[in-house]
């Protein structure tokens, strides 16, 4: 059972304790007598009010506000609590004389607050909120005004901010005006952010206010703004910028330094095509393991315009060497599978990406009634600018097209009636309709064109589109858009329903598999299925819809096989895969003079020779081949199905 959301809030019932802060869009306030989840066992947390300005008023979408506000009733209890720990997300709309005026919101917890050193003679300032733009500043000002940063603590906060925006997407949020001023950053007891303004986010494609951007902070011309592509394309900015101490560049040579699979990741992610960017897991996982590399301690970077340095590793011995294969064939639908070696190029890593909406679930979120005995601290961000939702891609959205007779199934289909400004009640579903009788689980036919569908009912085989949702009551075919598996949505007026239908391809379920998932299958023609990320199984490293040009692989991590899987209508529907085999453990992907650390029979990169206790002298593709290592010890791994991926790797103590 989901907690109903928080009911509205009657501004007179409201204790104010004083301005906090005034910008743009309205005030914000202190309130002395509400608390947001009370019940929990802290205590819940403080509560400020965020009153829009009489100009802003009537540009706000009062709906959106309330579908804002119901969104952690949607969640898990452990989601929305976690939301309300990562967020000042709108706890409950506030009106005055019926009116939307404002809502209520969490206050900004006491740990994204610092207090300022002035520069002129070191005098403490008033404590104010930590905004990253402090840290976009050469090392000299950010340590003079009190705060120190290191390098590593740069990598774990980007790596918070990246988990955090995929968790949003996976919401249905996406945060649409990213940028330093809407972002505080916490260093104590570890590094981390927390998003203010958040009703300028876009949830379920809704949004409170005209979606705008920080100068400086905008996507490409012509792009969709508030979108989880955008989002990615700000979250490279953060990093570029932050690396470079620079406020304005786009330059990734600083970040590179730190880390070059990031510096590829930043250019990728700034790239003009949205749909190429990789996924904010992408970003979470390559930061936190380049994060593991820089030592504790590592102090900030040289000033700006600089390129920071990386630790030198010790240089061991060498023994026998041998390249590094790779396979880049594509096994499946396309053909068989053709070898060829190559060492991969250090890109960027991919995080998992969860696929499916939060299950509505109780979330104990709510505002509740509280007497003087609970005062609230200034805790808020005052100003705010748009922020919004993303979803992930539909590939066609199509109203249905009422299908002509059918002389095979003796009878006439029934068709679209013309509407009438007088309501008529709905009609019952025709039995030749397939929008109207079609239930989950079903699969049909579609024979139409352009933007219109023309269904028929058929056994579910390669080929179809199987229900996997039906919405009642709606023609919105963005209904759809959040449904694992979804390729198609189809709608009727008529009967007022929707149909979210995912495609059976001949490559599999794997037509689906998303950036982070894991698919597997046979080594040539034949369907590959969607798994879980286990030794011998491939990572999905990127998709790319409508082409079959592997080389587009190339530039990831890790890449050792691509893989084409059809789709419907055309090559225009296929995907080409990138693929990376999962290696039992890191001695997979090590090259020779790498140092690894041998626990048991498993080697891990800890990404410090000063850490490790053994290093890499020799690898060939050849499994179980000691004699090749002479003197040295060795390990090995084998694919019966992928033999070209097997190797032996050479290795010794440190």
């Amino acid at each position: 059972m989901s907690a109903r959301p928080a009911a509205p809030v009657e501004f007179a019932t409201l204790a104010l304790d004083g301005e906090l802060g005034r910008g743009g869009q309205g005030s914000v306030h202190r309130v002395r007598n509400r608390r947001i989840n009370e019940s929990a066992a802290d205590g819940g947390w403080e509560v400020v009010y965020k009153e829009y300005g009489p100009a802003v008023l009537p540009q706000v979408d009062a709906a959106a506000l309330a579908a804002a506000v119901a969104l952690p009733g949607r969640l898990t209890g452990e989601q929305g609590r976690w939301l309300c720990e990562k967020t000042a997300w709108p706890a409950a709309v506030v009106r005055r004389g019926g009116q939307t005026c404002g809502f209520l919101m969490r206050a900004v917890p006491d740990r994204f607050r610092f207090t300022l050193r002035t520069l002129a003679a070191g005098n403490q300032g008033s404590p104010r909120l930590a905004t990253l733009e402090y840290l976009l500043n050469e090392d000299a000002y950010v340590a003079g005004i009190g705060l120190t940063v290191t390098d590593r603590d740069r990598l774990l906060l980007l790596a918070d901010l990246a988990t955090t925006l995929d968790r949003l997407h996976r919401f249905g949020v996406a945060v649409g005006d990213l940028s330093p001023k809407n972002l505080l950053f916490a260093l104590a007891p570890q590094p981390e952010c927390f998003l203010i303004d958040c009703d300028a986010a876009r949830t379920d494609l809704a949004t409170v206010l005209p979606q705008a951007e920080t100068p400086d902070w905008h996507v490409p011309a012509g792009e969709e703004r508030a979108t989880r592509h955008s989002d990615t394309y700000k979250l490279a900015l953060l990093a570029v910028r932050l690396f470079a101490r620079d406020q304005n560049t786009t330059d990734p040579a600083a970040l590179a330094a730190i880390d070059p699979a990031l510096g590829a990741l930043a250019r990728v992610s700034l790239g003009t095509d949205p749909a190429a960017r990789p996924t904010p897991a992408a970003w979470a996982e390559q930061l936190a393991s380049a994060s593991v590399k820089l030592k504790p301690g590592r102090q900030p970077g040289a000033a700006k315009g600089a390129k920071p340095t990386r630790a030198a590793r010790p240089k061991p011995p060498t023994g026998p060497a041998a390249p590094r294969p790779r396979v880049n064939s594509g096994a499946g639908p396309a053909g068989p599978a053709a070898a060829r070696a190559g060492v991969g190029s250090p890109a960027a890593g991919v995080g998992k990406v969860l696929a499916t909406v939060a299950a509505v679930v109780a979330v104990l979120l709510f505002v509740a009634q509280q007497d003087d005995s609970h005062p609230a601290d200034a805790r808020s961000a005052a100003d705010s600018h748009s922020l919004t939702i993303s979803h992930p891609p539909r590939s066609v959205g199509s109203s249905y097209r009422t299908p002509q007779p059918d002389p095979t199934l003796g009878s006439t289909r029934p068709r679209t009636p013309t509407v009438t400004p007088t309501p008529t009640p709905t009609p019952s579903p025709s039995p030749t309709d397939p929008v109207a009788t079609a239930g989950v689980g079903d699969c049909l036919f579609d024979t139409g064109t352009g933007g219109h569908a023309d269904l028929t009912p058929t056994t579910c085989t390669t080929g179809t589109f199987k229900v996997v949702r039906i919405n009642e009551g709606s023609t919105d075919l963005d209904g759809c858009a959040n449904v694992p598996g979804n390729d198609e949505s189809v709608s009727s007026e008529r009967y007022s329903r929707v149909l979210c239908l995912s495609y059976q391809s001949s490559g599999g379920d794997s037509y689906h598999a998303r950036q982070g998932d894991c698919v597997f299958g046979p080594n040539g023609a034949g369907p590959w299925s969607l798994l879980s990320c286990r030794t011998g199984a491939f990572k999905v490293l990127a998709v790319y819809h409508g082409t079959g040009d592997h080389s587009k692989c190339d530039s990831w991590p890790h890449y050792n096989q691509w893989r084409t899987v059809s789709g419907p209508r055309g090559a225009d529907r296929d995907v080409l895969q990138c693929l990376s085999m999962v290696f039992p453990d890191d001695a997979g992907y090590a090259t020779v003079r790498e140092c690894l650390f041998k626990s048991g029979s498993t080697f891990t990169d800890v990404g410090s020779c000063d850490r490790s206790n053994v290093y890499v002298t020799g690898r060939t593709s050849t499994p179980n081949h000691p004699a090749f290592c002479g003197q040295d010890a060795s390990t090995y791994w084998r694919s019966n199905e992928f033999p070209g991926l097997g190797y032996t790797v050479c290795w010794r103590w440190r």
